[in-house]
């Protein structure tokens, strides 16, 4: 009797020692699995990379060429032609407004812009007689406010981003200089264009972009050149925005 007795509290000895063996491996998979969780939540905030929010100053420099398709035959080419080319500058104050953090943020901006272009092919200006000259020099200076809207997209642990959106440009002057010709300030209307391109977050301080700026028509609201009516343009311009605060 006492040996069956004494294996009945053995077989129970054992169960229960099994019992807790198993509750303590549960127990230490999941400190374990919580460790691995929190480890993993620090590794995706370390390497993501926000958009911020940033009050600053914006300033970029391009290339831009105006073009036209000529209408007359007496031109040397019966195509489009880039009429007017040049260096140009744009300076200003920007604001980034981060929509989803780390995904899409919008960049909204006031720029003044400057371009002094020179004249690259032959135009057919009144002459002030009734007929038209042909001018080979001189050069067109612009003056511009621009408005850019720009929306940026990007995965979450990326630097880069894909930048695109509209751009609303108001006319300040269009001097038109071109020897042997009468000078003249053109009347120009309101300018709309599109923005394409990437851009590149240096720091929480610093953003990089390469943008093209395409303007499909634009239209002067004088003809000074015979033959040739709506016009349009595109730059390159690469920027830089400091956040100042």
């Amino acid at each position: 009797m006492l040996r069956v007795l004494f294996l009945v509290l053995l077989l129970a000895a054992f169960t229960f020692a099994q019992d807790e063996s198993v509750s303590d491996y549960d127990r230490w998979m999941q400190a374990k699995a919580h460790r691995d969780s929190v480890r993993n939540a620090e590794r995706i905030q370390k390497n993501s990379v926000p958009f911020d929010f940033l009050v600053g100053m914006t300033l970029n420099v391009g290339f831009k060429v105006i073009n036209n398709e000529t209408q007359l035959s007496r031109y040397e080419k019966e195509d489009r032609i880039v009429f007017f080319e040049g260096a140009f500058f744009q300076v200003g104050a920007s604001v980034q407004l981060p929509l989803l953090k780390y995904h899409l943020t919008v960049r909204l901006g006031v720029l003044f812009e400057y371009a002094p272009l020179f004249l690259s092919e032959p135009l057919y200006v009144e002459d002030g007689k009734g007929g038209c000259k042909r001018v080979t020099d001189g050069g067109l200076s612009q003056g511009r406010i621009a408005f850019p809207i720009l929306f940026a997209v990007k995965p979450r642990f990326s630097f880069v981003s894909f930048e695109f959106g509209p751009q609303i440009s108001i006319p300040l002057f269009d001097n038109l200089e071109l020897d042997d010709a009468r000078d003249r300030e053109l009347d120009s209307s309101l300018e709309f264009s599109m923005l394409l391109g990437v851009g590149f977050r240096v720091n929480e301080r610093i953003y990089l972009d390469l943008l093209l700026d395409a303007k499909f028509y634009h239209k002067f609201n004088e003809r000074f050149a015979d033959g040739l009516a709506d016009w349009s343009s595109v730059a390159v311009k690469a920027g830089v925005t400091f956040n100042l605060f």
